[in-house]
């Protein structure tokens, strides 16, 4: 992959001959968020399908007969020079607008055929573009890096709009109570017996299907509260009378929604608190520790349990783990991911497991996705297992909208 600096070599010539071109700036969002969920192993491959993609689709679209380039421009976001040919014009801004949009789709598809529609589902594409008539009094680095940044600022315009529309969503999801829960069942590792269900909230929307989109739309609009109940509420009320025998129900709370007034032990409609499990999933840092174990306590006094979530990833240390003194500690799955041939995860699971042994609690490894990790953690002692290799992802039902 070419940097900036040898794109401007290259079409230095096509420029100064055709006197106009055209840069793209594609702005994948969430490849970050990626990277934390699955580690950076899994972001260099989609990176690589993204980039296979990319090219593929150019190849063949409108702008493929005239010379392009294709760039890193910063961290995971992309630059297209696009010089068009001798005779040929510049793209107009509905061919931009519809080869942009076909563009995104490919690219969801190859993500989606070759990772998984969770991982596909994650980014948005958004693409900002700049047209630039070539100036021979200025030098044409500064030309390049200027129609670099005012592509950028355009993508970024094209993302505001779509964050407006998100939370538009997310109000509606709210209003209506419209999401549903994918109860993902947690196994025993030894006999693959289910010991309880972790509730995953989607939206109906499409737009905010994935959990981490909803939440992170909720955090930045003020609408966390709202969510977090209304996501906890539909997880107890779909699992009422389910649970059979021992079955654990497994809910994800994160320390924000302990500063929620309407949170309390008292107020979750649950008959027996001990089949509750409360997940800290960490988004945020544990501020003061001494106030939040005071917390916990009320809940624990009633019986309610506790898991860390993500383990070994973001907030959710050692430390967290020290503190909280889970029941339950769910290794993140960027630890799992590919464990049957990583000699030095399989031994910080080693470890894990036998603190867990030590302080009478479970370790959890979610993400299970092969038969080969299966059967990793389960020499490794690991207690409980959940992922798709025990429970494919059950399809959303009919969404209201696209």
């Amino acid at each position: 992959m070419s940097t900036v600096a040898e794109a401007i070599d290259s079409i230095r010539q096509p420029i100064t001959e055709g006197k106009e071109f055209l840069v793209l700036y594609f702005n994948f969002d969430r490849y970050t968020k990626i990277e934390e969920i699955y580690g950076w192993e899994k972001l260099d491959e989609i990176l690589q399908t993204t980039i296979g993609a990319m090219r593929e689709y150019l190849k063949d679209s409108p702008i493929g007969t005239s010379e392009v380039l294709v760039s890193y421009a910063n961290d995971d976001d992309f630059v297209l020079f696009h010089v068009p040919g001798p005779d040929k014009p510049i793209p107009g801004e509905q061919q931009i607008t519809d080869l942009t949009a076909r563009l995104h789709q490919y690219i969801a598809t190859k993500v989606d055929e070759e990772h998984g529609p969770d991982i596909a589902s994650l980014f948005d594409t958004f693409v900002g573009h700049a047209h630039v008539h070539y100036d021979p009094k200025m030098r044409l680095e500064r030309q390049v890096y200027r129609a670099i940044r005012a592509a950028a600022n355009s993508s970024k315009s094209v993302e505001q709009r779509e964050f407006a529309r998100k939370a538009a969503d997310l109000r509606e999801t709210l209003r209506t109570g419209g999401l549903y829960i994918d109860y993902h069942p947690i196994v025993v590792t030894e006999t693959r017996e289910i010991f309880g269900y972790e509730a995953l909230a989607r939206g109906n929307l499409r737009t905010m299907r994935r959990p981490e989109v909803m939440f992170e739309v909720a955090e930045q609009t003020d609408m966390i509260w709202e969510l977090s109940r209304l996501c906890r509420n539909t997880a107890i009320n779909g699992m009422t009378d389910r649970l059979e025998n021992d079955q654990l129900l497994f809910i994800n709370v994160d320390p924000h929604d302990f500063t929620d007034p309407m949170f309390t032990e008292l107020d979750l409609d649950v008959a027996d608190p001990s089949k509750v499990v409360l997940e800290i999933t960490e988004r945020t840092a544990i501020r003061d520790y001494p106030k939040f174990r005071g917390r916990l306590k009320d809940f624990r006094d009633r019986g309610y349990r506790f898991a860390v979530d993500d383990a070994g990833s973001g907030y959710a240390g050692l430390g967290s783990i020290a503190n909280l003194e889970p029941d339950f500690i769910k290794l993140d799955i960027s630890l799992i991911n590919g464990i049957d041939e990583n000699f030095i995860k399989q031994s910080l699971v080693e470890t894990m497991v036998k603190f867990a042994n030590d302080q009478n609690a479970m370790v959890i490894a979610e993400g299970v996705e092969t038969a080969e990790e299966y059967s990793a953690v389960k020499e490794l002692g690991v207690h409980l297992v959940q992922g798709f290799y025990l429970h494919p992802p059950s399809p959303p039902p009919a969404s209201p909208r696209t």
